[in-house]
């Protein structure tokens, strides 16, 4: 009977050998090809390649969790934390040569293949190492084929080589899966259990081998009576590998683990956690070295942009909702309960009227609270996924800062409000009428269109814009950057609440802007850092500009016309800016105080006319509620002067700056604030400025100059004299270059038209003078010889040519005058003369006809009075427009 069976193992032997070896060959190119994986594999292997990501974690300002992404439940725990009942359970139960074999256990493969051709073809044992688990768990896909089992192979005998047992037990014990999201052993530990691994029972320690196992037919969630018989089998494997007593053995075979389901209660996707995770997939782009981009010079650059944007936003969203990563964040959860009080409570119910709302420490210029809904638990975060029109809240960021900023502009600049019109665009006043002359701090709290579009106009739209671009405004397009309806509010797309926000938290700070978002830091699951908040800024609007536009926004509260003065209490100094947008569609209000800065939208989902909402209205109490409200216990702090600060007149005298309390209501009578760093600024544009005017006249005399042509003597004397009132004309400019640039276009006019052309004409004007001499000379003759003809006619001739003569005199007069009467007189002494002739009434009739005619001449003096009526226009009368 011995050598029977002898005969039937080396008999199978010798057919595992050679089935071996025809697979070998069989699969020799295949082997090839998984080597390479293998060794790629291994190259890039480390202890973190055994961490699963787990969830991702959100902590508020004080590390409190406030929520996860994921549904996992996986706390990764090093071996000496992890209870040697379950350490010992896995070898006993699944690898109980583990500690003397390198990877692969050849005969746990033959007594697999024993047993499988026991029951004809079916697998019931398994032949994977502990070793190949982890590899296969961690390192491979769950699909079979030989290849796959190749490699798995291959690997294990490498990890053998480069970690110990201890290493490998620990990552077997991590990567196992336990049934209801439950991955390693901690995480199932904690929810099945409600303790930590290392504290397990030994009963308890049992069933979770045995669940591990498989967990669909083990769960003791939903399968707990099968949990318990596998629970007993890993114990008497364990007992039977003498890891435990038998009285330890029967005390946890009695034992019936209770089943608790603890969970943390920190799954809701709430405002802040979608706003954090948000965040976090910007830094990931960021460190994978995303550029991002807030201005664009052409529509297919803005195109390519956003494609690009999309596909590496959603692999970086990916990254971070697919787990491993904690992140700690700025979030004041006190304040983020007010704001989304003040929300909900100044919002009309049953009115589809949706709010949303920012607030940003200044000190640190991180989000500590945001909202994006009336209701809590909103899953969609209007505070920076929304698009909307800001309205006039844009002014203080795009019309004013940079004009500010530009030296375009003093706080007291005299602007006029009037009807425009830009090339067709003609922006209108909210009440539809003009105020004429006022000073730009004036408008600027009476929120005038007019005034806040010639203030873009002025500084140029290609110079302000970029401002926005500075202050990372993320929904920008090129089609922004073109039309001035921008200056109010009228993007493409709209405007983030968020990135309001952020613009006025620039104001607040200085001038400068902070990256800083709500992150504090983003850590991996291994506790290694992938972020810190940067306290590096960058300055868009100098100091003095981000004071004296802050000290304008204050009238915006008390003057008695600014747009918010009955939302001001006195208690606290504000600075702010409503913003209302056409048809009442949206609404907002933003506006910080020393502490806190906080930007609010109101409006319709689907945008909508809302009758009374303006930017005082529901956003404006929405504001002004929760800003007092958090600074009930905030001292009064007004905005700090730079010392580069000063004040002055209209007539330019200076006045000493001195600081005291409430700085805004102490700036004297026809004072104002000046700075000194955009002072140069102010001078060279106010130069600019009259240098435009002097071009647009020397471009004006010059091409006229250059159109003229000698086309008669009278031209050819006024040549030198037409050139030197042209270089007159171009002496104002007050820029060399372009002084000596028209100077050359009007001497290579002059060249041309001196030299031989001029001789020629010189010559035309000595012949003409020949000319005009003898012409006179004749005509001296001729007047002389009629004047004699006359003479010896009027001796001649008879009484009826004395009349006739009189009558031809009267017709040849043009001027009723004195000579004119006496001739009259003449005349009729002659006609009574002639009263014999036959003829007479002839006579009589021809002269009545004449002197009709010479009395109705016009006289001297209504001649001279029309000549006087008749001024020649001059340049003075139409000024060049600027």
């Amino acid at each position: 009977m011995k050598k029977k069976i002898k005969w039937i193992v080396l008999s199978l032997l010798i057919l595992f050998v050679a089935a071996g070896t025809i697979v070998i060959v069989k699969n020799y190119p295949k082997y090839e090809k998984t080597k390479q994986a293998v060794y790629n594999l291994i190259s890039d292997m480390d202890k973190g390649t055994f961490r699963r990501k787990g969830n991702t974690y959100i902590y508020d300002k004080n590390n409190r969790k406030i929520g996860k992404i994921g549904n996992e439940k996986y706390i990764y725990k090093e071996s000496s934390k992890i209870s040697d009942y379950i350490k010992n359970g896995y070898i006993a139960q699944e690898d109980r040569r583990f500690a003397s074999h390198h990877g692969v256990d050849l005969k746990g493969i033959f007594r697999a293949s024993l047993v499988m051709i026991k029951n004809k073809g079916h697998a019931t044992q398994g032949a994977s190492t502990i070793t190949q688990q982890v590899v296969k768990n961690n390192l491979l896909s769950s699909e079979r084929t030989m290849q796959r089992k190749i490699t798995e192979i291959m690997i294990a005998l490498q990890l053998e080589k480069i970690y110990s047992k201890a290493q490998i037990m620990e990552f077997y014990c991590n990567s196992n899966y336990y049934g209801c999201g439950c991955y390693g052993v901690e995480g199932a530990a904690q929810y099945y259990f409600g303790h930590s691994a290392a504290d397990i029972t030994l009963a308890e320690a049992a069933m979770l081998v045995g669940v591990s196992n498989r967990p669909s037919a083990y769960n003791p969630v939903s399968n707990y009576d099968k949990a318990i018989a596998k629970k007993n089998e890993v114990l008497n494997s364990m007992l039977d590998q003498k890891y435990i007593t038998k009285k330890e053995y029967d005390a946890a075979k009695k034992e019936a683990p209770q089943i608790v389901e603890k969970t943390d209660n920190t799954d809701a996707d709430n405002y802040m956690v979608s706003y954090a995770i948000h965040c976090a997939t910007l830094e990931l782009m960021k460190q994978a070295g995303f550029q991002f981009k807030y201005n664009f010079d052409s529509q297919s650059e803005y195109k390519n942009y956003k494609e690009s944007y999309k596909e590496s936003y959603s692999n970086a969203s990916g990254q971070v909702r697919s787990g491993g990563y904690k992140i700690y964040t700025s979030f004041d959860q006190n304040i983020q309960k007010r704001l989304q009080t003040a929300v909900k409570s100044n919002l009309p119910a049953n009115s589809g009227l949706q709010g949303a709302a920012v607030c940003i420490d200044n000190s640190t210029q991180m989000v500590i609270a945001i909202v994006g809904g009336r209701s809590e638990n909103g899953e969609y975060n209007r505070g920076f996924l929304m698009e909307r029109n800001p309205g006039s809240a844009i002014k203080p960021l795009l019309d004013y800062g940079p004009a500010l900023n530009e030296g375009v502009i003093t706080a007291d600049s005299i602007i006029r409000d009037e009807k425009v019109d830009f090339h067709g665009y003609s922006p209108k006043n909210a009440d539809l009428s003009y105020r004429g002359d006022m000073i730009a701090r004036e408008a600027l709290a009476r929120s005038v269109n007019t005034v806040a579009v010639k203030l873009l106009n002025q500084t140029g739209i290609k110079t302000a814009f970029p401002y926005l671009a500075k202050l990372h405004f993320s929904s920008l397009c090129y089609a922004d950057t073109t039309i001035l309806s921008t200056g109010l509010g009228g993007f493409t797309y709209g405007v983030k609440v968020v990135d309001m926000a952020k613009g006025y938290a620039t104001l607040a700070n200085g001038g400068r802007y902070s990256s800083n978002t709500c992150l504090r830091q983003i850590k991996r699951e291994d506790g290694s850092s992938i972020y810190r908040s940067d306290k590096d800024t960058e300055e868009v609007y100098n100091k003095d500009t981000a004071y004296i536009l802050t000290d304008m926004m204050q009238g915006t509260f008390r003057e008695d016309y600014g747009t918010a003065h009955k939302l001001y209490d006195g208690k606290q100094y504000y600075a702010g800016k409503t913003g209302t947008t056409n048809d009442n569609k949206d609404a907002w209000f933003c506006g910080y105080s020393k502490y806190y800065t906080t930007a609010v939208w109101t409006g319709c989902d689907t945008p909508k006319s809302v009758e009374g909402l303006k930017g005082a209205s529901y956003p404006g109490a929405i504001w002004a509620d929760f800003m007092s409200n958090i600074h009930k216990n905030k001292k009064k702090e007004d905005f700090t002067v730079p010392d580069t600060i000063y004040l002055e007149s209209k007539d330019g005298n200076r006045k000493k700056l001195v600081l005291q309390k409430d700085m805004w209501k102490k700036r004297p009578s026809y004072y104002d604030y000046r700075s000194s760093l955009t002072e140069n600024l102010l001078l060279e544009k106010q130069k600019e400025k009259r240098i435009k005017k002097e071009v647009t006249l020397a471009e004006r005399a010059v091409s006229e100059y250059e159109d003229s042509q000698i086309k008669c003597s009278s031209d050819a004397k006024k040549i030198d004299d037409t050139y030197q009132r042209v270089l007159d004309v171009i002496n104002q400019i007050e820029d060399d270059a372009k002084q000596q640039e028209f100077k050359n276009r009007a001497a290579y006019k002059y060249g041309l038209l001196s030299g031989e052309v001029k001789d020629k004409w010189e010559t035309v004007i000595e012949q003409e003078k020949v000319n005009a001499q003898k012409k006179k000379d004749i005509t001296n003759k001729e007047e002389a010889a009629k004047s004699e003809e006359l003479a010896e006619e009027t001796l001649k001739s008879d009484k009826e040519e004395v009349v006739q003569w009189y009558i031809d005199a009267l017709y040849d007069r043009t001027l009723y005058t004195d000579i004119v009467k006496k001739m009259i007189d003449d005349a009729n002494t002659a006609l009574a003369k002639c009263t014999d002739l036959s003829n007479y009434n002839t006579l009589s009739s021809n002269l009545s006809e004449a002197v009709s005619y010479a009395e109705n001449l016009p006289t001297k003096e209504s001649v001279a009075s029309e000549q006087e009526a008749i001024t020649m226009p001059s340049e003075d009368d139409y000024p060049v427009d600027e």
